[in-house]
């Protein structure tokens, strides 16, 4: 028995070896590692151990697990040739242009991610996939730096997907449309799931919003001066048509925050004949200002962060998605909305227990004007009649209290003797002169290549 225990202790015991290759891992400390996204690894996968680079002994990890997890962002966060329009690599190589920033792995590693001046330098640049170095054409492999310009948008690819996913495919039970849209929109959000102060704007009370209504005659127009609260809030929903935000039978409060915009917003004609009121709160309301996305500050994560291309992707995203929000309605395409609606639907939703409705511009009047519009929830009016009512002024109109014992309280108050007559006399046309058919018929993408002699 005696001689079997001295040969379980031999150095060439299968279990002793194992110990022993083990021991000869190599591993690092958390001191001789200094970005902070690589010491987080240490926080899960840490041990104690002898360092490799220090000798020391302390908290360490394998020297390949935060190898590997450098390789990986690299791959995430670094773009690569396939990331690139054949465009982009055109101007690159072809026209010498340097507005995108080439490197190869070792600069990428050494100055991109700063670890040039980490002790295990060498090691990690030695260990890099082969893929890293050479590429399946046997050329040097070339990264290129991503702040989320580049004309493959990660984001712009989804939401084309999105789109047709709601026009062609799932409508209404669609969990993709709800993953993408979590994700554009988480920007907008803190870590406490509330909507951000700078993209939440207030109105007060005082503060004005206008409505307007057409007239069809004289006994019309004085219907709406006889229920200012009634005939000026949202339409009934048994008439509610599709809207850039509301399909069918969802009825909502569209308005402006200038009177002339609501005049361009009901796409009256020489020769109408409108009604206007100011609207204002009774006491405050929150909106979600999607003219204030572009400036929403990303997360601070870097080059060795999870996620840190795909931030900036998003960044990019949502300072154009307010226009893909407010882009008019294509002639003869019904679809045109649908995309817009379920982004509205979503965010009624989503935010609806913070905001009362959303800040967009108005494509009638060039983005010059802007728009609101109220969530269905917050789309009732009340109105409190002068104290002296002008007799002239035609029918007295009736009061409509704030309170409602039916259903949701008045936001809005309608402001009295606020009411005025318009009498549409011309309808102003802007617009962009080319001198060439090219330009008239250009897709976006090849005006944005082209720079401003197509704007």
């Amino acid at each position: 028995m005696a001689i079997c225990c001295e040969r379980d202790k031999s150095p060439t015991h299968p279990q002793t070896a194992k110990k022993n290759e083990i021991r000869e891992v190599p591993m690092i400390c958390v001191d001789c590692v200094t970005p902070a996204p690589l010491k987080k690894l240490f926080d899960t996968h840490g041990a104690e151990a002898d360092c490799r680079y220090c000798g020391r002994h302390g908290q360490t990890i394998e020297s390949k697990r935060l190898f590997d997890y450098v390789y990986e962002r690299v791959a995430e966060n670094v773009a690569g040739k396939d990331d690139l329009s054949h465009y982009e690599l055109g101007l690159l190589y072809e026209c010498g242009s340097d507005f995108i920033a080439v490197s190869d792995i070792g600069i990428v590693l050494s100055e991109w991610f700063d670890l040039g001046e980490e002790p295990y330098f060498d090691d990690l640049y030695d260990g890099v996939p082969r893929e890293f170095s050479i590429d399946d054409e046997t050329n040097e492999t070339h990264f290129y730096g991503d702040d989320g310009t580049l004309e493959q948008n990660f984001y712009e690819e989804r939401w084309k997907k999105f789109v047709d996913d709601v026009h062609y495919k799932h409508r209404y039970f669609n969990t993709g449309a709800d993953k993408f849209l979590d994700s554009v929109f988480s920007l907008l959000v803190t870590d406490g799931s509330e909507l951000k102060p700078e993209v939440v704007r207030t109105i007060v009370q005082g503060e004005r919003l206008y409505r307007a209504r057409l007239a069809q005659n004289q006994k019309q127009a004085e219907e709406i001066i006889g229920d200012p609260a009634g005939q000026f809030g949202p339409t009934p929903r048994n008439l509610a048509s599709s809207q850039r935000m509301t399909p069918n039978g969802i009825s909502a409060l569209y308005c402006a925050l200038e009177r002339e915009t609501c005049l361009s917003e009901i796409r009256s004609i020489t020769g109408d004949h409108v009604v206007s009121a100011a609207l204002t709160p009774i006491s405050e309301l929150k909106l979600l200002d999607l003219t204030a996305l572009d400036r929403v500050v990303p997360p601070e994560l870097t080059l060795l962060d999870e996620g840190f291309r795909d931030s900036l992707h998003r960044k990019v995203f949502l300072g154009s998605l307010v226009k893909k929000m407010s882009r008019p309605k294509a002639r003869n395409d019904e679809l045109s909305y649908l995309s817009t609606q379920v982004v509205f639907e979503y965010l009624r939703l989503r935010f609806g227990k913070y905001v009362d409705g959303l800040v967009f511009p108005s494509v009638q009047t060039g983005e010059v004007g802007t728009n609101v519009v109220l969530f269905p929830e917050a789309s009732r009016l009340s109105y409190v009649p002068p104290a002296n009512p002008d007799p002239a002024g035609g029918p007295v109109p009736k009061a409509v209290p704030a309170d409602n014992p039916f259903g949701p309280a008045a936001k809005l108050v309608i402001v009295a003797d606020s009411i005025r007559f318009h009498k549409v006399m011309a309808i102003e046309t802007k617009a962009k002169e080319y001198d060439h058919i090219y330009g008239l018929f250009m897709s976006e993408l090849n005006r944005k290549r082209l720079g401003p002699i197509f704007d």
